[in-house]
């Protein structure tokens, strides 16, 4: 097995010539480009294409979900949007018609936070089938973690610092991508989110509280979590050699960090303590079972 020293050097290689053009391998069968109104099938506009992510997909509010008999899962947040248009009112001064801004917002709901048949067909998953392998070493090895793993057809994946929870997507969301099997991208994506999870205050403690999505601070944690994916996905056999969607992806961050040469090089030190301290995790693991 390849050091983490040579696996470093080897994603610093591809992120040369593999560019930033990182595909998601998680579907959610909604439709690309623009996001849309799950029940009228309008388009979203304006700032709501911001707000919405520009990932495209059917939204729509809870009431609107109901009316399809579908239900919003419990603990979903809802994104809010803005309707904005013009009214005519008569003014009191003069009596005339003229034009006011009126706003208004909403809570929309994505199809991937909903439950029922008409959420599913949207999504796609009613009828997709799993295309993943189970690999036992890396089942063996996160579960020696105890770490809280939550999972739905919600197609997406992200580690909840205040919960203390990772939620990754279910099997049958994972597709093959041009460089990776659908196995690879779901054992990739999990092994990613744990490494977030060392971060934890009382773990290694390594988020900063003043981090945002987007920012410095916050693409540098991406960075150590997706080295750390790579590291363990070495270690454990997902991928013999790294993946040049984890160079793609890393690009993607690095550019936030105005191309900082020395930061995956700081990223892979701590990416290295991060699987370290998992590592040594499995042996108390055994030590318990005994």
């Amino acid at each position: 097995m390849k050091s983490q020293k040579e696996i470093t050097a080897k994603i610093i290689e591809q992120m040369e010539t593999a560019g930033p053009n990182w595909l998601n391998p998680m579907i959610n069968g909604a439709p690309a480009g623009m996001p849309r109104n799950a029940i009228t099938g309008h388009r979203y506009q304006g700032i709501n294409v911001l707000l919405l992510g520009m990932t495209g997909g059917y939204w729509a509010t809870y009431k609107q979900w109901q009316s399809k008999e579908c239900q919003v899962r419990k603990g979903e947040k809802g994104t809010h949007i803005v309707f904005f248009k013009k009214i005519k009112i008569k003014d009191k001064d003069t009596n005339e018609d003229k034009m006011i801004p009126m706003l208004k917002t909403f809570c929309v709901f994505g199809a991937n936070q909903v439950e029922g048949e008409f959420a599913d067909k949207l999504n796609g998953m009613k009828d997709k089938r799993d295309e993943t392998d189970v690999i036992a070493d890396v089942e063996a090895w996160v579960q020696a973690t105890g770490a809280v793993i939550n999972q739905s057809n919600q197609a997406r994946a992200f580690y909840s610092p205040g919960f203390d929870e990772i939620h990754v997507p279910n099997r049958e969301v994972f597709v093959a991508t041009e460089t990776s099997s659908a196995t690879e991208c779901y054992y990739s994506t999990l092994l990613h989110e744990l490494t977030h999870w060392t971060g934890h205050k009382s773990r290694l403690d390594r988020f900063s509280k003043s981090s945002r999505f987007g920012d410095t601070a916050y693409a540098r944690e991406e960075l150590v979590a997706e080295l750390g994916a790579a590291f363990q996905c070495a270690m454990l056999g997902v991928s013999i050699t790294p993946r040049e969607d984890h160079a793609k992806y890393l690009n993607n961050w690095i550019s936030v960090l105005k191309n900082d040469s020395r930061a995956i090089l700081t990223a892979a030190a701590a990416a290295e303590k991060a699987v370290q301290f998992i590592e040594e995790l499995q042996g108390q693991s055994q030590e318990e079972a005994a």
